[in-house]
């Protein structure tokens, strides 16, 4: 096992705050997870994926080199999935990765599970992809890459429900032309220590980024998030919304950058965070970052971060709901919320049967 920096903050602030970066143990051999497919669309061309195609090579990575390198060199293969010009695929592909459990691995042996994703719209296509991630994995990590033409969109929806125990990295990058877009929704309902990424570049007129994350960190797992949204094509936009609940003695770090690059005029840009803390032992860091090359741009960021107010507990205990019940209510309103964006019944039902 060996350390690299991934979810790297792209204009670097004090080192003693201990926000710049995020440090994962990395083995050097990899192999695949078990892979469960629910449903493949007939318009959907399966194939294997090459990242260091002039098509993929120049994508980056919201956890940086230093993970790309290591997806890379790694022998695990991978799917790529594209969709032709004009079609716009109605059915979600649903994939569950299970990643087994690795509890019993030593130091000296473990094999890292990698998953290696490519997407390519067409132009005027669309796709809604659908993936769950399950198991124990002493490392996993899924590297995504996403090319979209002229007005295609991709509806990508990751579902973390990962054991005690876990060390996962997710990491996704893209570029949109014009009026070509990604809308990400991302949810940690699981356990176990979870980096997630993405970078988008937003090279075409009007094309856009819309994230909505919702998660949940107890017991003494970390999670880390680093979102990099670069503004390139003129009137483009960003949306990050972030909502969360962190218990017991939980660590979690937010980076959210919007990246006004000269010549994105008029583009537009806002990310909010929404941070309950529950006991008096959790950790939390939130960097929104809006960096500005660009004269005729709108950016704008917030947080709220706090406990449950005594005016919200005294409600609902004047209706006979317990202090206890009313934690556990506000805690799961924050992934249904989230859950209840999800473009597909099937999915969304599940996750707000839990």
């Amino acid at each position: 096992m060996s350390n690299i920096n991934i979810n790297k903050l792209p204009v670097p602030t004090w080192t003693w705050l201990k926000v710049n970066e995020y440090t994962v143990a990395v083995p050097e051999k990899f192999e695949k997870p078990e892979c469960i497919i629910d449903n493949m669309p007939e318009d959907v061309k399966v194939g294997s994926v090459d990242f260091t195609s002039v098509c993929l090579g120049d994508v980056e990575l919201g956890a940086g080199e230093e993970f790309k390198k290591i997806s890379h060199g790694a022998k695990t293969g991978g799917t790529s999935y594209t969709v032709s010009a004009g079609v716009k695929v109605t059915e979600p592909i649903r994939i569950t990765y299970d990643f087994g459990n690795d509890k019993k691995q030593t130091t000296d042996e473990v094999v890292g599970k990698l998953i290696r994703t490519s997407v390519i719209l067409g132009e005027e296509s669309e796709l809604t992809l659908i993936v769950t991630f399950k198991g124990c994995p002493t490392f996993g990590a899924n590297d995504i890459r996403i090319k979209a033409a002229k007005t295609a969109k991709l509806n990508l929806v990751e579902i973390f429900q990962l054991e005690d125990g876990s060390n996962f990295v997710d990491s996704i990058g893209g570029r949109y032309l014009d009026y070509g877009g990604l809308k990400l929704i991302q949810i940690k309902s699981g356990d176990g220590n979870v980096a997630l990424s993405c970078c988008a570049d937003l090279d075409g007129y009007k094309s856009t980024l819309d994230i909505d994350t919702g998660y949940l960190v107890r017991g003494v797992d970390k999670l880390d998030i680093n979102y990099v949204a670069r503004h390139r094509g003129a009137k483009t936009d960003t949306k990050i919304n972030v909502s969360g609940v962190l218990r017991d003695k939980a660590d979690k770090t937010f980076r959210g950058t919007i990246d006004f690059i000269k010549g994105c005029k008029t583009a537009t840009g806002d990310e909010r965070e929404d941070v309950l803390l529950m006991d008096e032992g959790v950790h939390n860091n939130t960097v929104p970052l809006i960096l500005c090359a660009e004269e005729d741009v709108e950016g704008a960021h917030g947080a709220s971060i706090g406990k449950i107010s005594e005016d919200i507990v005294n409600y609902f205990e004047s209706r006979g709901i317990p202090e206890t019940e009313v934690t556990e209510l506000m805690a799961k309103s924050r992934i249904d919320a989230v859950a209840g964006r999800i473009p597909d019944e099937k999915t969304r039902e599940l996750l707000l049967a839990e």
